[in-house]
């Protein structure tokens, strides 16, 4: 993983998400593009407003490239190697549409990974405009990293990988450069009871097939958590209370292609936890 994309639009939340991507780059000498979408204002050549200054396109992006290097000097700060700064580069993009933009930009880009930061959204807001990160973990082919309002920065050590147990192997992986970059271990963990309940599940055999996953990846370390909830199809119950008791740094999950009406059925859980993560979560296509 050789470059990463962080999406910023000035908020609080987009500083974690840029200074979690930093610490990355840090470590493993990747450089970072940090990009702003930029709405243009149409204005007409007839326009009858006089007495004030209405600005053109190009001065707004100007302003709006100035305002951005502001804000990575200030993402900056908290680090002491001053040679990551050269690691860093900005690039601010006019379109419309935040979500079609990002992910038109991660392929112009090449990017690795996709770092951002979310605010999440509930209720009618939810339903009828969403999240943008929300929308780039459903619709990206590169892994995305969100970070929730709440993060506070610290080490990632451990990343809870969120299993139906069908495909560990392929999964774990594609989930170890993550891991790798991060110098975070792995951890499996499966929520149940599930109706119906998962074929993965069912012929999963932690006492052999963890240590047969460990040797054949190479992996150093490989846990497995089995848990239970009160009642069935409880995802989120049970992956709340893994992240209380675990304690990871990351939750990893891996998104499958859906149609529309499987999305109006059961909702994506990676979209889900996209909204309402208590820690940085990472979503994989499958």
């Amino acid at each position: 993983m050789k470059k990463i994309l962080v999406p910023v639009d000035f908020s609080t939340n987009s500083m974690n998400a840029l200074r979690f991507a930093l610490d990355i780059a840090l470590k493993n000498k990747q450089e970072v593009v940090v990009m702003h979408t930029l709405s243009l204002l149409e204005i007409t050549a007839d326009t009858t407003f006089t007495g004030f200054y209405i600005p053109v396109a190009t001065d707004q992006i100007r302003f709006v490239e100035k305002e951005l290097t502001r804000f990575v000097k200030k993402a900056l700060a908290p680090f002491k190697d001053k040679n990551l700064e050269k690691q860093v580069k900005t690039e601010v993009v006019p379109g419309a549409g935040a979500a079609e933009v990002i992910l038109q930009m991660t392929q112009k880009f090449k990017a690795d990974i996709v770092i951002m930061g979310t605010t999440g959204a509930s209720g009618m807001k939810r339903i009828f405009i969403g999240s943008v990160a929300a929308k780039i973990v459903e619709k990206s082919k590169v892994p995305v990293i969100v970070i929730p309002r709440s993060y506070r920065r610290k080490a990632v050590n451990k990343i809870g990988y969120a299993s139906d147990l069908a495909h560990p192997e392929k999964e774990l992986t594609a989930l170890q450069p993550i891991a790798q970059i991060l110098g975070a271990e792995i951890e499996i963990f499966h929520v149940e009871p599930t109706f119906p309940t998962s074929k993965g599940f069912l012929t999963f055999k932690p006492e052999k097939d963890i240590p047969a996953l460990k040797t054949k990846l190479k992996l150093k370390s490989l846990e497995y958590q089995l848990v239970k909830t009160k009642y069935d199809n409880d995802f989120y119950g049970g992956v709340y209370k893994y992240v209380r008791k675990a304690k990871p740094g990351l939750i990893a999950m891996f998104s499958h292609k859906r149609s529309w009406i499987g999305n109006m059925i059961t909702p994506s859980k990676s979209k889900g936890l996209a909204y309402h993560a208590e820690v940085p979560v990472v979503s994989i296509k499958a």
